[in-house]
């Protein structure tokens, strides 16, 4: 039951109570709006209760040897997945013979956990993604990925805004860009707003292989999510939802189209009780929903 029609619904019951004052009160109809009444108005405490909560939640500093412990895991990472592709193409996809294949071959995106734990003072997420788009090419997903004039429109409701510009290192083979987004999370719950810099390279490692590797240069939270004039709040003192975060794609073709993979490491403070669906619940759903954006621009763009 959605909140807004229990509002309504409570409001309602009121003023039936003012006008059947001295109505029969055994009704089925009397039974089931005092029942509704009371769903309502607990679903309303419950609400306000989690959204003091999220309130409530302290701020954090973000502790150097938690950093250290981040990037070493994200070199192992580098050392093995990303090399492997470069050297060879391989995809975690391609160990799987069960229903997430199918899924993959079908053209819908296929998610994998990887490693979300908690660390010294922070805590690890990551989650590897797959899907085979028809029809696709290298240089059609080289399109998408640079065009951040149309990041908001590609990747919405996540970003309020993007721009990106090449850097003058970069070579056909190694296209390096620097790029600003401003990261807009919400939920039902809570909201939270981050001015971002990214260091990102596109590379063609083979003829028919890509990689994106994409670096968090700077992550200030707003203050006030909804008022940027507010200021932000001090990188690695804030309420740590999110500390660090690499993003890497993965391209090859194949069977007349393109095998994609999306891999996102993050690093957040320890999950607070109650709160551990923000950092793995939408770790994940942030990879699916990846996939799929890149999916529709891609197709998008062939009409």
């Amino acid at each position: 039951m959605e909140i807004r029609h229990c509002r309504k619904s409570i409001a309602n019951r009121q003023r039936a109570a003012g006008s059947d004052h001295g109505a029969e009160r055994g009704s089925y109809h009397e039974t089931m709006r005092s029942f509704t009444g009371v769903v309502c108005l607990f679903l309303l405490a419950l609400t306000s209760a989690a959204l003091l909560h999220a309130s409530l939640i302290p701020t954090v500093h973000l502790d150097e040897d938690t950093v250290k412990t981040y990037q070493s895991y994200v070199d192992v990472f580098e050392k093995s997945v990303v090399d492997q592709f470069n050297k060879t193409g391989r995809m975690w996809i391609d160990s799987e013979n069960n229903g997430k294949r199918n899924a993959f071959e079908a053209s819908k995106p296929v998610v994998e956990p990887r490693r979300n734990e908690d660390i010294a003072h922070g805590s690890i997420h990551h989650f590897s993604g797959a899907i085979h788009i028809n029809n696709a090419t290298i240089e059609s997903v080289r399109h998408v990925m640079e065009d951040y004039p149309h990041y908001v429109q590609i990747f919405k409701p996540d970003l309020g805004a993007a721009s990106g510009t090449k850097e003058a290192d970069s070579t056909p083979e190694d296209e390096h860009f620097l790029s600003k987004l401003l990261l807009v999370q919400s939920t039902i719950w809570m909201s939270v707003t981050y001015d971002t810099i990214y260091d990102t390279h596109y590379r063609r490692v083979a003829k028919d292989r890509w990689t994106t590797r994409s670096v968090a240069l700077s992550i200030k939270e707003w203050k006030d999510p909804k008022n940027q004039t507010a200021g932000t709040m001090p990188e690695g003192d804030d309420h740590g939802f999110l500390w660090k975060t690499n993003t890497y794609w993965f391209a090859r073709k194949r069977n007349g189209g393109l095998d994609l993979q999306a891999d996102s490491i993050a690093l957040s403070r320890t999950n607070p009780v109650g709160f551990a669906w923000w950092g793995t619940r939408r770790s994940r759903d942030a990879v699916d929903k990846m996939l799929r954006d890149v999916q529709n621009a891609i197709e998008a763009n062939r009409k």
